[in-house]
This record gives C-alpha cells, sequence and structure tokens, in this order.
C-alpha cells in the first residue's frame, strides 16, 4: 500500500509540474509565413515544446500573453507532451530517491555521533 501511495504522490507531482513548465522554460520563437499573411510560433513546454501557439503579433512575453491575447491557433504535440510527462516522472522519482538517501544517511550518523 505504501507503494500505490508513493507512485499516486509522484503522479500528482509530476501533473502540477507539467503546466509549471509552461512558465518556467523560456519561449522559442519562429516565423511562418502562411497566407494570411505573417505568423508568429511561439513553443513552450520545455525542451520539447509540446505546445505551439500561433499569434499575428510579434513579442509575446509569455505564455498567458501568447495565449490568450490574440492567437490564431494553438496546437499540442501529444507525443511531446507524453515524453515530457515521463521525463519529468523520472525526475521527480529520481529526486525523491536522492532525498531518501541523504535523509537516511543523516538520520543514522545523528543517532550514532554521541
Amino acid at each position: 500500500m505504501e507503494k500505490i501511495q508513493k507512485f499516486v504522490n509522484v503522479l500528482f507531482l509530476t501533473f502540477i509540474l507539467m503546466p509549471v513548465t509552461l512558465f518556467i522554460f523560456p519561449v522559442t520563437y519562429a516565423i511562418a509565413d502562411g497566407s494570411k499573411g505573417a505568423s508568429y510560433l511561439y513553443e513552450f513546454g520545455g525542451p520539447l515544446g509540446w505546445i505551439t501557439v500561433s499569434n499575428d503579433v510579434e513579442n509575446k512575453s509569455g505564455f498567458i500573453d501568447a495565449a490568450f491575447k490574440g492567437n490564431t491557433g494553438i496546437t499540442i504535440h501529444w507525443s511531446a507532451m507524453l515524453y515530457s510527462f515521463f521525463m519529468i516522472l523520472v525526475a521527480v522519482y529520481f529526486i525523491i530517491f536522492i532525498i531518501k538517501k541523504v535523509n537516511s544517511k543523516h538520520n543514522g550518523k545523528i543517532g550514532t555521533s554521541v
């Protein structure tokens, strides 16, 4: 039961961190010439860029500006999003593993240091 609860906690943390990557990682800019004129593409979501926002206006500073002010379309790259999800899941597991190792070493030393 403890392992299931640990997995649920890590899964919950991963679901929380996925949208946070839209705000933490810097935006990747691109220009696409469409049939209606210049369209600016902004890729969000970390190194993989799992969400692309196209916009008519240049120089959007963040995800909120690009997504909610004058966008002409949003594309979600499902495979990149799934890969980002699993990368975050593994990273969270690894960080929790390191924290538990460090805590167990410190707990053992505190009791024997007297």
